[in-house]
């Protein structure tokens, strides 16, 4: 099952990264300093990354009751802090990241 789900994601991505590579040829994205190659970012910021799906999550409200005890009734989300190299950029495909 594991090696049957991997092979699929593996196709699935060089399906989409050559749809995403044909469709940037056409469109002549060189010239536009496009960071992207196909489906692959190559200035992704990982603290922003961080701080998107941080945003998304905390816009989730806590109050689920799966997520929470009766006797916990104030409880927030937990605050995320970003350390490092906080201006470090690499290539890495975003959706996969994130």
């Amino acid at each position: 099952m594991h090696r049957m789900l991997v092979s699929r994601i593996s196709r699935r991505v060089l399906a989409e990264h050559h749809v995403a590579l044909t469709k940037s040829l056409g469109e002549n994205s060189l010239e536009a300093q496009d960071p992207h190659v196909g489906i692959i970012y190559t200035a992704l910021n990982l603290k922003t990354s961080i701080d998107k799906c941080v945003k998304l999550l905390q816009s989730r409200p806590y109050s689920v009751e799966d997520d929470m005890e009766e006797s916990m009734p104030n409880r927030r989300w937990p605050e995320v802090t970003v350390d490092g190299h906080l201006d470090t950029k690499f290539p890495y495909i975003r959706e996969h990241l994130e």
